[in-house]
């Protein structure tokens, strides 16, 4: 329903459109132009400025596909399970990911050291990736304490040459406090960062070298409140860990 390519060109009060009907498709489908203003926090007309970088003519255009994407949806229950990583790929600009896989994994080529940091759902995919690329022979390390400056001194007297460091900062919003002030440092001590969000938009997308994002729909979970799939931080990291493996 959206291109990778047409999303790529959107400004960041339409980002939050385009977030808010692929994770709510189902009360889109019965929503006015206005009640889906006031769901998104924008104007009626932001919302038909959206639409037509969309291609659609107008807002009777959009929910009549809306509502053929989910009935085809309903009638393949196995698509369903599928949804967050069918709506990555098909978004996905496989020339443009591509390149910057194979610009990260020279950067970690060249490197002495990587390290990777994330805070609550990223931490876990943090640890998963330092073993991943320890597996490959890198020198691989996570920062578990994203309070701590330096993975080795918590308050460094003297400014850090960390020119040899790839800095993987993995945070789906890209605003998280102590990730953006991990990254700034890193990148001041001369390191490489590599930001891994689902928002271009984000603080840490403007701090970072290189900035491999996904769009994928929010899940709901059963505490009532939703969140992203992390499978493309998955795909991404083993993706890296492949190409970086004939380098080693």
């Amino acid at each position: 329903m959206f291109s990778y390519d047409q999303v790529q060109q959107l400004n960041r009060l339409e980002i939050e459109i385009y977030k808010y009907i692929v994770g709510h498709p189902a009360e889109v489908s019965t929503m006015t132009i206005r009640q889906l203003a006031d769901h998104s926090h924008v104007s009626a007309t932001t919302i038909l400025r959206f639409l037509k970088h969309m291609g659609y003519d107008g807002y009777a255009e959009f929910k009549f596909t809306l509502k053929e994407q989910l009935r085809q949806d309903a009638t393949q229950p196995l698509a369903q399970t599928v949804v967050p990583m069918r709506t990555f790929f098909d978004r996905m600009n496989l020339p443009d990911i591509t390149a910057k896989l194979h610009r990260v994994a020279e950067l970690v080529h060249q490197a002495r050291m990587v390290v990777l940091i994330g805070s609550g759902t990223s931490a876990g995919l943090a640890a998963y990736g330092s073993h991943l690329f320890a597996n490959f022979g890198l020198y691989s390390l996570m920062i578990s304490d994203t309070s701590q400056p330096h993975p080795v001194q918590p308050h460094p007297v003297q400014q850090q040459d960390l020119s040899d460091t790839v800095f993987f900062a993995l945070s789906v919003s890209g605003e998280s406090e102590d990730i953006i002030e991990q990254s700034v440092y890193y990148r001041q001590s001369g390191a490489k960062v590599v930001a891994i969000t689902a928002s271009s938009h984000s603080t840490l997308a403007g701090i970072a070298d290189v900035v491999l994002t996904y769009d994928t729909p929010e899940v709901q979970a059963i505490s009532g409140g939703s969140t992203l799939s992390q499978l493309p931080v998955v795909y991404y990291l083993e993706q890296l860990a492949m190409i970086i493996q004939p380098l080693t």
